[in-house]
């Protein structure tokens, strides 16, 4: 497979939730559902819903990008090249590669994984699925005409709009990787409480995948639906604001669970007094 557009536009996994709508500009958004696509054991193939929630039909071209997160922000950087000797998105077959979503309609994508031979080494592989929307667009036509102060026709072409991503991950064995939670650091944004949590892991070939919440009584009051980390580092600090102005007494549970909604493992936890 080619490398897709390299200057698609990337959304930060640890921002986006479970069902999410992008709204770039005011020509196009895109509900992709899930945000997270994970292979692994005998799984084979892989889903993303594609829902176009606006008034006006919009054409995507489907395939991938190269991304390397950043260490602490979590942030994507743009890369030429897989960041792992086995090269997945070679091994994906998409069907279909592009779609045209009338308004309001669903499209499902999918993913098929194809191996010549033997699973890579025990790890994580990773490569963004990019939906990147093409639209017809005015194009002003040559002017053939001596008379310059006639308007110029124009005629209707192709453009590149906006594009949206999300990371999919074959993973090939079981981690044993050990999650921790840092000392959490609160302040006031906005009239809000928000926590810094410093979550890291061990150094592997594997990452941490799932999703990070905050509860307070047993009332879950703020969490990071994809708190990942992939293995290209080791530590992310969350940022995530409270759904209450204020606290009083008792403590706040922090639980990391695993991405794995049948398992539902708990990977970390900790418990910080909350002052009264």
């Amino acid at each position: 497979m080619k490398r897709f557009l390299k200057y698609s536009i990337l959304a930060c996994a640890g921002l986006i939730s479970a069902f999410i709508t992008f709204v770039p500009s005011a020509d196009a958004s895109l509900t992709i559902t899930p945000t997270l696509v994970v292979i692994q054991g005998r799984d084979r193939f892989g889903d993303v819903s594609l829902v176009n929630p606006d008034k006006e039909a919009m054409t995507y071209d489907i395939g991938w990008s190269y991304t390397k997160m950043e260490e602490e922000t979590g942030l994507y950087k743009n890369q030429d090249v897989s960041t792992t000797e086995f090269d997945l998105p070679k091994h994906l077959v998409i069907s279909p590669r592009r779609v045209t979503l009338p308004p309001n309609s669903v499209q499902r994508i999918r993913l098929g994984l194809r191996l010549n031979g033997e699973p890579p080494a025990p790890g994580d592989y990773r490569g963004h699925l990019v939906m990147q929307g093409v639209t017809k667009a005015p194009v002003p036509e040559v002017e053939t005409k001596k008379d310059a102060t006639q308007p110029s026709k124009t005629t209707v072409g192709v453009s590149i709009n906006v594009g949206f991503s999300i990371p999919v991950v074959y993973r090939v064995g079981e981690s044993t990787d050990k999650i921790d939670i840092g000392t959490v650091t609160t302040s006031v944004k906005n009239g809000r409480i928000q926590l810094a949590i410093p979550v890291t892991k061990t150094k592997s070939t594997f990452g941490a995948m799932g999703a990070l919440m905050v509860y307070y009584n047993d009332e879950m009051i703020g969490q990071v639906k994809n708190a990942n980390i992939f293995p290209e580092i080791s530590s992310r600090t969350f940022n995530v604001g409270l759904s209450k102005d204020k606290l009083s007494g008792g403590s706040l549970k922090i639980i990391y669970e695993s991405f794995d909604k049948k398992k539902k493992e708990i990977l970390a936890e900790k418990t910080v007094p909350v002052g009264g």
